[in-house]
């Protein structure tokens, strides 16, 4: 097959990937003309206006590169004149199919520069947008105004802020790095976006388990404060309550193992099998507690802001807090002060700890040092949120929850004598 693909003529291949993307992008448009009589262009215009492209393109190598140009700005002039005689006749209609014809015509030229493989994957990206017009309009007629402010602050950070901040090291010992500390602060923020947003489409009144699974992506913490809380008001439904603390923590480790592998891969293989272990003590404590979500309470976990803008500076402090502490920690204390950092950072945030023991491993290659120090601050974690549950929830989810974490705890603690005697 390879080497028949081969042996085929160069233009022949063109014509036969431009007719390709030609017939991707018809295809998408003439099913939305069977919903809109309004189309003009479907299965056998898009991959005409596409071979077109790919000879254009052949022809502007053999004559001049102007040829592309002027083609292109008539073939945009007769859609602009198409659409304003379609406006003529219908109130209202989109630019849609226009912009795509146009886009298919860009990417005929494209193929004739031998660029197949971007050809046919912005090809691709192109039919996924125009396939998801539906799904695009539920979703903006579902956010809300604060939702969408925060999306545009998180553009400009991310777009707008980010790439110009120095990419240089300052201060006495080179711990600040402000492009650093930004892309950490985006990275963190980008995936609470996605716990949000999972959380408001999926996991809302769908039950306490599911709720909590995807709470637990946002804040296990703020999982544990809320549940414990409901657990007080309907005591009888103290062990979903507690069963949903205990998952929602589990969700704990593969979020950091994510964080950790982000900011140095190799550390994954180290934390692979303690936190592997706690999220199935988790789990099955979970599965223990309740075996069945049959009754549907109110399970919404109160969202907040998607992106608040101080919380977002907050977490970047305690980041810059937590680089010092492990620096100096290490400094003048030794391994010791980075346990004592770990438990002090445990107490409020376990992202900020996990990732600066990850680029701490990937300097003095210490990972498993830095993975016994990333379980601690999450035993430190743990500690908290079996506080929360035994003082503010019910008795029974105080319990409940204590002979869950308790476990988790006394096995993590196991494990680090363990590491550290052998290592």
């Amino acid at each position: 097959m390879i080497e028949t693909l081969k042996n085929i003529n160069p233009f022949i291949l063109g014509i036969l990937i431009s007719s390709g993307i030609g017939l991707i992008l018809g295809l998408e448009r003439e099913y939305d003309k069977l919903k809109d009589e309004q189309g003009f262009a479907g299965i056998r215009t898009f991959p005409i206006v596409a071979i077109v492209g790919f000879i254009l393109g052949n022809l502007s190598v053999l004559y001049t590169p102007w040829l592309v140009i002027i083609i292109a700005a008539a073939f945009l002039l007769f859609l602009a004149l198409s659409h304003l005689s379609i406006v003529q006749k219908h109130t209202m209609t989109g630019i849609t199919t226009n912009l795509a014809l146009f886009a298919t015509l860009i990417l005929g030229v494209m193929v004739s520069n031998h660029l197949h493989k971007e050809a046919v994957a912005t090809a691709v990206i192109i039919v996924t947008l125009l396939s998801l017009k539906t799904t695009f309009r539920s979703f903006i007629q579902n956010i809300t105004s604060e939702e969408l402010f925060a999306f545009i602050k998180f553009s400009i950070i991310a777009l707008l802020i980010l790439p110009f901040l120095p990419n240089k090291d300052y201060g006495s010992e080179g711990l600040l790095n402000p492009f650093e500390i930004g892309s950490i602060v985006v990275i963190v923020s980008f995936l609470n976006f996605i716990g949000y947003f999972l959380v408001k489409y999926v996991g809302s009144k769908r039950g306490i388990l599911l709720t909590a699974i995807l709470g637990g992506l946002i804040s296990s913490t703020a999982v544990a404060w809320i549940y414990a809380s409901r657990s007080k008001e309907s005591p009888e439904l103290s062990k979903q309550y507690a069963a949903g603390i205990v998952i929602a923590s589990a969700i704990m480790f593969p979020r950091l193992a994510v964080l950790a592998y982000i900011f140095n891969n190799s550390l994954l293989q180290y934390l692979a099998l303690p936190f592997g272990l706690l999220t199935l003590i988790c789990l099955i404590s979970a599965l223990i507690l309740i075996k069945k979500d049959s009754d549907r309470p109110k399970t919404d976990i109160k969202l907040g802001n998607p992106l608040n803008i101080w919380n977002a500076i907050g977490f970047g402090g305690i980041y810059v807090v937590i680089l010092f502490a492990v620096f100096y920690g290490n400094k003048f204390f030794g391994e010791s002060g980075l346990y004592y950092s770990a438990i002090i950072a445990g107490l409020a945030d376990t992202d900020a700890i996990t990732i600066n023991m990850s680029k701490f491993a990937s300097i003095d290659n210490k990972l498993i040092l830095a993975t016994n120090v990333i379980i601690t601050a999450t035993i430190s974690n743990m500690v908290v949120k079996l506080g929360i549950a035994f003082f503010k929830g019910s008795k029974l989810a105080g319990k409940l929850v204590m002979l869950a974490f308790g476990s988790v705890i006394v096995v993590g603690v196991i494990y680090i004598l363990f590491r550290s005697w052998t290592s």
